[in-house]
């Protein structure tokens, strides 16, 4: 049987997007929903899925940014299990009931994005399993299980299983990273998916988007536009050395900032908080890519 339904993300941005940040979303929204097909039969006993088709709907760059989605999918149940499909998703004659399934649907997608923002966490920073995006994925794990009749413990032995392979484990990091690209290059906007929102701390919470090709690499870098800056050390005198800064969308943590050739200190002198286009230095430490150092091209304007 075919089910069809809607799947819409609405970046809550104040300005334009990037052009490729619009494309690596969609091609991330892509991944989840195929990420999601393949979840739905280990997380849904007796179901199976034999085709998924994802087609654009609607694409509104005017700001806020808006992506809409048509999905079908192709299931069918397995007659020896039939009796195990969970009574939350059909009715007394075996059909799925839309709505359920739709939430369904949207909860294991959701799912799928944040445990890949934990993996990257872990992957940047050298710390996942803690903050805001864990807690909203420990929740999202807490609202499926009643739906499909599993225990917590049970859906996160079938997401290890799923993602201990290495390959599929940067694949779910990468599609994360592309999901959010389009809010963390805009102080973290929050989203709403299917009309849920993810407020900013949550996304702050999440890396920038981060190429996975450059891991191998020992310094690689990372640029992000328009980004909050908040000035933690300021040297008049010396462009090069002395300034120190935290950017929440990239690390909680305090780093080094050298001002680059179009921006001069005096741009900066006195403020606490100033809106920019940097990039940031990374390190790859005992297997983790851990932030050190920022360079500042541009100041965009101050903060609020």
């Amino acid at each position: 049987m075919q089910h069809s339904t809607q799947f819409s993300v609405r970046y809550l941005t104040e300005e334009p997007v990037h052009i490729r940040d619009i494309i690596s979303s969609l091609q991330a929204v892509e991944a989840t929903l195929n990420e999601t097909a393949r979840l739905l039969p280990a997380l849904v006993d007796g179901l199976s899925v034999q085709k998924l088709e994802v087609k654009v709907r609607e694409i509104a760059q005017a700001s806020p940014l808006r992506e809409a989605f048509a999905v079908a999918l192709f299931v069918a149940f397995q007659k020896q299990l039939e009796s195990e499909v969970p009574d939350l998703i059909t009715d007394a004659t075996g059909m799925i009931i839309p709505d359920r399934f739709d939430t369904v649907v949207t909860v294991v997608a959701l799912i799928v994005v944040f445990y890949g923002a934990d993996a990257l966490k872990s992957l940047v920073f050298g710390t996942g399993s803690s903050g805001a995006a864990k807690a909203q994925l420990d929740s999202l794990i807490a609202e499926l299980a009643p739906q499909v009749g599993k225990s917590e413990d049970s859906i996160r032995k079938i997401l290890a299983d799923r993602y201990s392979e290495k390959t599929l484990w940067r694949r779910v990091m990468n599609l994360a990273s592309r999901f959010f690209a389009p809010s963390k290059q805009q102080d973290s906007a929050p989203l709403e998916v299917n009309g849920r929102m993810i407020p900013q701390d949550i996304v702050r919470d999440i890396p920038a988007e981060f190429l996975f090709d450059d891991a191998s690499e020992e310094r690689p870098s990372r640029s992000f536009n328009g980004v909050h800056i908040e000035l933690h050390a300021q040297d008049r005198d010396n462009a090069g050395r002395g300034w120190a800064a935290v950017i929440d969308s990239v690390s909680g943590q305090r780093l080094r900032m050298k001002l680059m050739d179009e921006v001069s200190a005096t741009d900066l002198w006195n403020r606490d908080h100033v809106n920019g286009d940097i990039s940031v230095i990374y390190e790859n430490v005992a297997g983790q890519m851990v932030p050190k150092e920022v360079h500042l091209h541009r100041v965009t304007g101050a903060a609020e």
